[in-house]
């Protein structure tokens, strides 16, 4: 085993002002070994590593990188965990560019291609569990704009458990990804709520093999008024109770397995 290093006092008060300014320098990190591992498998080179040797027990998926490995004691990695039972692994790693990289993609597939468009997802949570949803469905393209956080927040990484590092993800503005969808011919569906005059109830709507894209909006305001005036189709949940709206993550696996169940099964 080759050597790791334990990391020196004043190497810490650098860290932890590096861990308090990180969305500043390009940099993140990532807690946790599933999310480091999907980090890397996301093709992200780790930077530097922090291990707590009373915690960490898996040193396999750190054997490439033992010579930017460093060792932490428990109480300055409790001073950087954002969360318990992360498995004793913090990582420093350097941030993706996802602006402005859509107008160099070209849609392939004659059909079937999904794209998620997510507009003014407001909690970290939210898109988290989105791209986590997004990786379980297979959605070969994920677009975020109008985005209201750091895309990189320990919330996102955590609740999609480390999809955000595997799936094809772009940051555009609105016009420019709308342009981009109409020059590919690709269909427009956007969600909406029960009062917009050409809402469609999600169970009327047939949903073709065409190359498709699913516009969800913000918590609180739903989507830009731009995706209604342009889409294709607008589409509703139906709700029988009392409340008039699901949280935005719930209402995206209801709708995208809808449109998968269309897609491939019969009843």
């Amino acid at each position: 085993m080759k050597k790791i290093y334990n990391i020196q006092n004043t190497k810490i008060k650098d860290l932890i002002k590096i861990y308090n300014k990180k969305n500043c320098m390009n940099i993140f990190f990532v807690e946790g070994i599933k999310e480091f591992e999907m980090a890397v498998k996301g093709n992200f080179l780790p930077k530097k590593i922090f291990i707590c040797e009373k915690i960490f027990h898996n040193y396999d998926i750190i054997q490439l990188f033992y010579s930017i490995t460093f060792i932490i004691s428990t109480k300055i990695f409790k001073k950087l965990a954002y969360r318990e039972n992360s498995g004793g692994i913090i990582a420093l790693f350097k941030e993706k560019k996802y602006l402005n990289q859509l107008k160099n993609i070209k849609v392939y597939d004659k059909n079937s291609s999904l794209i998620l468009i997510l507009d003014g997802i407001e909690k970290p949570g939210n898109i988290g569990a989105m791209l986590r949803i997004a990786d379980a469905a297979n959605i070969n393209m994920i677009i975020l704009c109008n985005i209201k956080t750091y895309v990189y927040n320990s919330n996102i990484i955590r609740c999609s458990l480390g999809s955000l590092f595997t799936r094809k993800i772009f940051m555009e503005k609105i016009e420019s990804i709308i342009y981009w969808l109409q020059k590919n011919r690709i269909k427009i569906i956007t969600t909406g709520f029960k009062k917009h005059k050409k809402a469609i109830d999600l169970y009327h709507t047939q949903f073709s093999h065409n190359n498709t894209a699913i516009v969800f909006g913000s918590e609180s305001k739903g989507v830009s008024n731009l995706w209604l005036e342009k889409a294709n189709e607008i589409i509703t949940i139906p709700m029988f109770g009392n409340i008039d709206s699901l949280n935005v993550s719930n209402a995206m696996s209801i709708i995208i397995y809808e449109m998968i169940r269309q897609r491939n099964y019969t009843i």
